[in-house]
């Protein structure tokens, strides 16, 4: 990115999302060593969950928790609380600063520590404060009552450094090991006249369960702990609606039925990078093709400050993709029709999407 837009800072936030993948109690993928020949063989769940109907940015929409990062997620001080558990600084960077590209959002984080810290401890406070659910690396919050715990949550929710101070209470430390690195977004400028941009990280976590969960009332209403083709089945008969980077990662763990081998790649993925990337907008005639790097329509340079005006294609969407070569994109019609399209091999040892639109119930 240009210098120019480091200006960004002013038009966007920075943001962390988890995506916490957990067991499914009533289905396995293997048995007796082979895999079972049922219809539905995904042995995994996801936890999204509702944004409420009052909510600014995407209402009502079925998201991984996580949200806008603080000055506080990147205090000096969570310092002195990975030491007191036994974790140096060298530690800390040797873990998480790899010998890869660094994404835009890591590289434009002037903040006290590193970003691979930070950006994780905000996904893991979000996660909290929206669910309930508090990953630390002793699990110290199991002997705590719901009620503390519902307190805890309250003061963090009004007072973001408070969840400095719950881990100083607990003594313990974010499990931070648990977060792996998947992906990197930036909305896209057509959102710049409503003030909500986010440049976001999105991380991967696994647990062989996933606990009680108990939605916020606030930000969120409703939750659901529910495969991804059953997600995607339910987005697809309008019974919810996902927003578009939810389909397009959901789109990509359809690659997965098993949970051991889902958490197998995002582990050694995550040590290759994060791709990161702004979706650039092209209204066409039936719908909007929203294109990713790789594809022909990808500029060179893109306008991150959506200072030029959008440029609109005089074709239809099938068209624009007969006369691409390299395809990267999500084809677009309303709230509940994008098609995932890609044929190009993903940068940082990723995966492509499986078209949710093309994907058939009867193929798993």
């Amino acid at each position: 990115i240009s210098d120019k837009s480091k200006m960004g800072s002013k038009l966007w936030r920075d943001a962390a999302s988890l995506m916490i993948i957990g067991r499914a109690a009533s289905n396995t993928c293997l048995k007796n060593g082979k895999a079972e020949n049922r219809i539905r063989n995904i042995d995994y769940n996801i936890l999204f969950l509702k944004r409420s109907q009052k909510s600014q940015f995407m209402p009502n929409a079925y998201v991984f928790p996580g949200g806008v990062v603080e000055s506080s997620d990147f205090s000096m001080a969570w310092m002195d609380i990975f030491e007191k558990c036994g974790y140096t600084v060298d530690y800390l960077k040797n873990n998480f600063r790899f010998n890869v590209p660094l994404p835009e959002l890591y590289i434009n984080n002037n903040k006290s520590i590193l970003p691979e810290i930070g950006f994780r401890i905000g996904a893991l406070r979000e996660t909290f404060e929206e669910s309930g659910i508090l990953l630390d690396n002793t699990r110290s919050i199991n002997a705590m009552n719901s009620s503390t715990i519902e307190k805890w949550r309250q003061a963090v929710r009004d007072d973001p450094s408070q969840f400095l101070s719950l881990f100083q209470m607990l003594g313990s430390c974010p499990a931070i090991w648990n977060l792996h690195e998947w992906s990197g977004w930036l909305t896209p400028t057509v959102f710049k006249g409503k003030k909500r941009r986010f440049d976001t990280a999105f991380f991967i976590t696994f647990m062989d369960s996933i606990p009680k969960v108990i939605h916020d009332n606030s930000e969120m209403e409703d939750l659901q702990i529910v495969s991804p083709d059953s997600i995607i089945d339910q987005w697809r008969k309008e019974k919810l609606w996902l927003a578009p980077p939810q389909v397009y990662e959901v789109s990509r763990l359809l690659n997965f039925n098993c949970f051991e081998k889902l958490k197998l790649f995002a582990e050694s993925r995550a040590r290759k990078g994060m791709w990161w990337w702004m979706p650039v907008m092209y209204p066409a005639k039936d719908g909007i093709i929203a294109v990713y790097p790789g594809d022909d329509l990808y500029p060179n340079d893109p306008d991150y400050l959506g200072e030029n005006d959008v440029t609109r294609i005089d074709t239809t969407m099938y068209e624009s993709r007969m006369d691409a070569v390299h395809l990267h994109r999500m084809e677009q019609q309303g709230l509940f029709y994008n098609r995932c399209i890609m044929n190009i091999k993903p940068s940082c040892g990723h995966l492509n999407p499986i078209d949710p639109i093309e994907y058939k119930s009867s193929k798993l």
